[in-house]
């Protein structure tokens, strides 16, 4: 029976031809084997040989075509897993999975990056005080009628939630979440990834949380709503001033000691 064509992958690998023909991988030769296996399936999954919902070969199976134990084949799989791009299911019809594409592992890193160089909340501002302009221009020119709609909820949602004496981690949950919206609405993956991680340091990173029970919620929210005027009516200037105006509202925070 004729062999099936494949093409070479980037790093020489093979990649199975469009019939589904499983490919052909070369037997890891590496010091640390592991890594190794997983930079081949890495490759694999990325040039889309193996699609998000795909199963990955077993480890009997990855243990063939690689020529390693069964804890490289296992090892591999967990630093894919860590990585983000494979779910392991247990039970039966179990196994190692192709993950769909999000950018949990890109906010991962950088938190454990921001907490384990003890990145200063000062600094953390600073960079998006830079980054700000940046992000109102393209929040102005993606934005969209459904983006404006959601960005209404979430104003109207955190009035209420403050009027009903919600607690801080709800109240910041919210506060977050308007600024999530604000990012998604440039419709720029690029950006998207980027600026959501920063988004998110503010419940992620200890240093960052710990003032929350001294935010003035009714303040931030009211400028919350008063941006979203400024986007709705396209003004660029006022938007643009407001969102550093909000960033000044945030530093505060941060900055000023609390007093009994």
């Amino acid at each position: 029976m004729p062999r099936a064509e494949r093409s070479r992958t980037p790093d020489g690998g093979e990649r199975r031809a469009a019939s589904g023909t499983p490919p052909v991988f070369r037997p890891a030769r590496h010091t640390r084997l592991y890594e190794e296996v997983a930079s081949q399936l890495r490759e694999a999954i990325l040039s889309g040989v193996y699609r998000p919902g795909e199963r990955l070969p077993t480890e009997r199976e990855l243990m063939g075509m690689f020529d390693v134990s069964r804890a490289v084949a296992r090892q591999a799989t967990m630093n894919l897993e860590h990585e983000g791009l494979v779910e392991v299911q247990v039970g039966s019809g179990g196994g190692a999975f192709v993950a769909a594409p999000t950018v949990n592992a890109v906010h991962r890193a950088l938190e454990n990056h921001m907490r384990h160089s003890q990145v200063s909340v000062l600094d953390y501002l600073a960079a998006k005080r830079i980054l700000e302009p940046v992000l109102a221009t393209a929040v102005l020119a993606g934005a969209s009628t459904d983006d404006l709609r959601r960005l209404q909820e979430n104003v109207d949602l955190s009035r209420s939630a403050l009027a009903r004496g919600r607690g801080a981690a709800e109240l910041l949950r919210l506060s977050l979440d308007f600024h999530e919206i604000l990012v998604a609405a440039t419709g720029n993956p690029v950006l998207e990834a980027l600026f959501i991680a920063l988004v998110r340091m503010g419940n992620r990173v200890p240093a960052f949380t710990s003032a929350t029970a001294h935010h003035d919620w009714e303040h931030l929210f009211e400028e919350h709503a008063q941006v979203l005027t400024a986007l709705r009516a396209g003004d660029a200037g006022r938007f643009t001033a407001l969102m550093l105006r909000h960033l000044d509202s945030v530093d505060e925070i941060y900055t000023e000691q609390p007093t009994d």
